[in-house]
C-alpha cells in the first residue's frame, strides 16, 4: 500500500498543477477575455496573502517529493507515526479527491466573477449565490482546506499538521477582506446572502 500512496500523491500533484495553475487560468482568459490574476504589489495586503499561498504550496510540494522520492530523509518532517493508519490514509485520499473536484466546480460556477485575489478596479459585478454558493460562501477556500487535511491524513507529520492551522488562518483573514469588498460592491444584496449562507459549510 505504501507504493500506492506514493504513486497517487505524485499523480495528484501533477494533475493539481495542470488544472489549477495552468488550465483554469488559460480557460478563463479564453472564455471571458479577462486575466483572473488581479493582485499587484500595490495591493500590499493581498499580495502578501498570495505569497503565503505560494509558500504553502511549496511546503505541500516538498512534503510529497520527500515522502515519495526521498523516504530516507522523511524523518526530518517529524512523522506522527501513531496516525499512520490505513483507514486515515484512505480518508485522506478521499478528501484530496473531493478537494480537487470542489475547488474546480466552485471556480466554474463563479463564471466571469472568479478572480485570484480582490479586483480593486471592480465597480459592479455579478454576485453568485446559486449552486455550491447557496451552501457555502467560500467553497474554494473550503476545498483547499480539505485538501490540506487530506494531505495530513496521508502524510501525518508536524509540517502537514501545522499547515492545517496556517491555511485556516490565512483563508479566514482573506475571507474577511473579500467579504468587505463584496459588501461595498453589492450592499444589501450581499447582506442578505451573508444571513442565509454559512461561511464554510
Amino acid at each position: 500500500m505504501g507504493v500506492f500512496y506514493k504513486v497517487f500523491l505524485m499523480i495528484y500533484i501533477i494533475i493539481y498543477i495542470l488544472i489549477m495553475f495552468i488550465y483554469n487560468i488559460n480557460a478563463f482568459r479564453k472564455t471571458y477575455d479577462i486575466d483572473p490574476r488581479v493582485v499587484t504589489k500595490n495591493d500590499k495586503v493581498m499580495y502578501k496573502f498570495e505569497r503565503y499561498r505560494d509558500l504553502i504550496f511549496v511546503f505541500v510540494f516538498v512534503n510529497i517529493i520527500v515522502f515519495c522520492i526521498f523516504p530516507k530523509v522523511y524523518f526530518i518532517l517529524v512523522p506522527i507515526t501513531y496516525l499512520e493508519l490505513e483507514i486515515l490514509k484512505m480518508t485522506g485520499i478521499f478528501l484530496l479527491i473531493v478537494s480537487l473536484i470542489l475547488t474546480r466546480v466552485s471556480q466554474i460556477q463563479l463564471r466571469e466573477a472568479w478572480r485570484i485575489g480582490i479586483d480593486r478596479s471592480e465597480t459592479k459585478g455579478i454576485l453568485i449565490t446559486t449552486g455550491i454558493y447557496s451552501r457555502s460562501r467560500n467553497p474554494i477556500a473550503l476545498g483547499m482546506l480539505l485538501g490540506i487535511i487530506g494531505l495530513f491524513l496521508v502524510i501525518p507529520n508536524i509540517t502537514t499538521f501545522a499547515m492545517i492551522f496556517l491555511v485556516h488562518l490565512i483563508f479566514s483573514v482573506r475571507i474577511l477582506l473579500e467579504e468587505e469588498h463584496l459588501l461595498n460592491l453589492h450592499g444589501e444584496e450581499y447582506k442578505k446572502y451573508l444571513r442565509r449562507t454559512r461561511k464554510w459549510i
